[in-house]
C-alpha cells in the first residue's frame, strides 16, 4: 500500500468510510430505540468491535514496526468483540465492564499513538482516544447506570467515532474535501 493512500489510523479510505458509516448508523439507531434494541445495540458492538479489532490487526501487519500496540488492542478488540456477539444477553453486567474496559484502554491506545506518532490526522486519532476515555471513566463512576443509558451512551460515542472517521477520509489533501495548502 503506497503511503498517498493511506489515512488516518494508516486505514485506506475505504475502511474509514465503511467504519465511519457503520458507527453512525449503529449510532443512530441506539439513540431512536434505546430501550427495544438493547439486543440489537450490543450485536452491532460486537460487530463494530470485531471489525475494528481485524482492521487493527491488519495494518499493524501491513504497515510494519512500531504497530506493537494496533495488535494488542486489535486481539483485545477480537475478544470483547466475540463475546459481545456470541452472548449478547447472557451477562448484561458484563456489557457495561466489557464497554468500560474497552473504551479506556482503546481510548488510551489511540491516544498515546496519535501524540507519539503525529502523523497525518493525528489530531483526530487524538480527539477520538479521548472520546473513548471519557465514555469508558462514565460507564466506570457510575456502575448503576441503566442499559438506557449505555445505549444513549454508546449511540453519541458511535455517531461522534464514525463522523470523525469520515472527516478524517475526506478531509484529507487531494480528497477534494478541502482545498490543498495555500503556498508559503
Amino acid at each position: 500500500m503506497m503511503q498517498a493512500d493511506t489515512y488516518s489510523l494508516g486505514w485506506p479510505r475505504w475502511a474509514l468510510i465503511t467504519f465511519g458509516i457503520l458507527s453512525i448508523i449503529a449510532g443512530v439507531l441506539a439513540l431512536v430505540w434505546p430501550g427495544v434494541t438493547i439486543l440489537a445495540l450490543v450485536i452491532l458492538l460486537g460487530i463494530q468491535i470485531l471489525v475494528w479489532g481485524v482492521l487493527l490487526v491488519v495494518n499493524a501487519f501491513q504497515t510494519g514496526a512500531g504497530r506493537v500496540l494496533a495488535v494488542i488492542f486489535g486481539v483485545l478488540a477480537l475478544i470483547a468483540g466475540t463475546s459481545l456477539f456470541l452472548r449478547p444477553m447472557r451477562n448484561l453486567g458484563a456489557v457495561v465492564i466489557v464497554l468500560s474496559v474497552f473504551w479506556v484502554v482503546g481510548g488510551l491506545i489511540e491516544t498515546i499513538e496519535s501524540i507519539v506518532d503525529r502523523g497525518p490526522g493525528w489530531g483526530w486519532e487524538l480527539a477520538s482516544g479521548l472520546v473513548s476515555i471519557v465514555a469508558g471513566i462514565l460507564a466506570i463512576v457510575w456502575p448503576e447506570i441503566t442499559l438506557f443509558v449505555i445505549a444513549i451512551v454508546a449511540g453519541v460515542w458511535m455517531i461522534m467515532i464514525g463522523i470523525m472517521r469520515l472527516v478524517a477520509a475526506f478531509g484529507r489533501p487531494g480528497s477534494g474535501a478541502l482545498p490543498p495548502p495555500a503556498p508559503a
